[in-house]
């Protein structure tokens, strides 16, 4: 028993200093591979200056296939309509025109029945109102301190208890 309260050794409770090894060498003045804030907005001001101009930027180069491997061979199921084709899809046509059958058909005027007005309010006050008044009786009837103490918290625990079942557990109904 007296071996467990003795002090233990504290030699093998000494912490060894912390050694910090930098994983990246800090950037010097004037190096054109540290990341500065101006570069950055340098070089997206002349992308955006590129892409005024009219350019097109290329395309990425693929990524070499590695050993075993071969590239995936992707066939569009349509082909890209180039810019003024006659038959290529026109959004805004398309809208018109499903506007015109929309209104020739009649169902343009169709609106969604108003929703109608919760009931959630009414549930809560005729749940609530019976059970605190009768815990208002109690309280009332017995004329004790606890009994007191025991029916305000009782109140209080059931209002909060069933506003946050009907109000925030629960679906507008």
């Amino acid at each position: 028993m007296a071996d467990e309260f003795e002090k233990p050794d504290t030699r093998h409770l000494v912490l060894k200093p912390k050694e910090i090894v930098p994983t990246d060498p800090v950037a010097r003045p004037g190096d054109p591979h540290a990341i500065s804030v101006q570069q950055i907005h340098r070089q997206n001001q002349q992308a955006e200056a590129r892409l005024r101009e009219g350019a097109t930027l290329k395309a990425p180069a693929p990524a070499p296939v590695p050993a075993g491997f071969k590239r995936a061979e992707f066939t569009p199921a349509t082909p890209v309509a180039p810019p003024g084709d006659p038959e290529a899809i026109k959004v805004e046509e398309l809208m018109r025109e499903n506007a015109a059958v929309d209104v020739a058909s009649g169902w343009s005027g169709y609106r969604e029945p108003p929703k109608r007005k919760s009931r959630r309010l009414r549930d809560f006050f005729l749940l609530v109102g019976p059970i605190d008044l009768a815990l208002l009786c109690v309280i009332l009837l017995v004329r004790n301190p606890a009994t007191a103490i025991f029916g305000l918290a009782g109140i209080v625990m059931t209002t909060v208890c069933l506003a946050w079942i009907m109000f925030f557990v629960m679906d507008d109904y």
